[in-house]
């Protein structure tokens, strides 16, 4: 951590101690994510990339100025686990459940691209990929700079979590406990934002986690050692180091961690991008 980051964290442990419920917890609001998991073939990728960003940014550009979505972003996959098919995944953001499923007008695709043929165009954007998951999440607290309510990093990490075998405290502990200490790493410029979803679908039995956390990050080298005991400290000043340790074991016990993603930016459309 940089001097100017130490400083930084020294004053906001003045004040962290003034608040008994997290911001993450205060600041939940109405926000789906419909993420898809996409397989692109080696020698197709080129191609891919050149026709998302010729033919699908422009759409989604279209569907954020009709207010359709307020986020939409491709990430290359660049660590998962092994065996995973997808490469690139795709994340749409809504502030409004019943536009998820009318999002997709031929409308849109034709205002975008007048006197095209529909049909053809439909084809050459489907072309290049297969979609082999699609999800539907749910917003339960984040941590976002003042005035910024879109999520966007040059990286992020997405950790897979299911809460089934706990205790139950896994909301708690994410937001109430993890959620001052994410605001800290926001505020040492450590982290852009950060977010607690449930997975909404697929449901029952079909579901291998049930709900997730995401780290959005300006730079690559901020993932590593970014949380621990100090950052804990200066979050929650009230607390012994017995009690915080206690904290970090009440969290392992809330919930058992699947797997972890690191997706790297390739393609935005969000009014900070405009």
């Amino acid at each position: 951590m940089t001097g100017k980051k130490v400083f930084g964290v020294i004053a906001i442990s003045l004040l962290a101690g003034l608040f008994t419920l997290s911001d993450a917890r205060q600041e939940a609001r109405s926000v789906y994510l419909q993420i898809d998991y996409l397989k692109v073939a080696p020698d197709d990728i080129t191609d891919f990339l050149q026709m998302m960003e010729e033919l699908w940014k422009p759409v989604h550009e279209e569907r954020l100025q009709r207010g359709v979505i307020t986020n939409w972003s491709m990430y290359e996959v660049l660590i998962h686990e092994p065996g995973a098919s997808y490469n690139f995944v795709i994340i749409h953001t809504f502030d409004d459940f019943r536009n998820i499923y009318s999002s997709y007008s031929d409308d849109v695709i034709t205002t975008v691209f007048p006197g095209e043929e529909l049909n053809e165009l439909k084809r050459n954007l489907r072309a290049g990929s297969e979609t082999v998951n699609s999800e539907l999440w749910q917003v339960e607290g984040e941590v976002t700079g003042e005035d910024v309510n879109i999520h966007t990093g040059a990286y992020i990490t997405k950790n897979y979590m299911d809460s089934r075998g706990g205790t139950g405290e896994h909301t708690a502990m994410e937001l109430d406990f993890w959620g001052p200490i994410h605001r800290v790493r926001l505020d040492t410029d450590i982290l852009n934002s950060w977010a607690m979803y449930t997975l909404v679908k697929p449901g029952g039995d079909a579901r291998n986690y049930t709900y997730s956390t995401i780290d959005y990050y300006g730079k690559l080298g901020d993932i590593e050692g970014s949380v621990g005991m100090d950052l804990a400290r200066i979050a929650h000043p009230d607390k012994s180091d017995s009690e915080l340790q206690d904290y970090f074991s009440r969290t392992g016990a809330s919930r058992d961690v699947i797997k972890t993603e690191l997706w790297r930016s390739i393609l935005t459309v969000n009014p900070l991008a405009q």
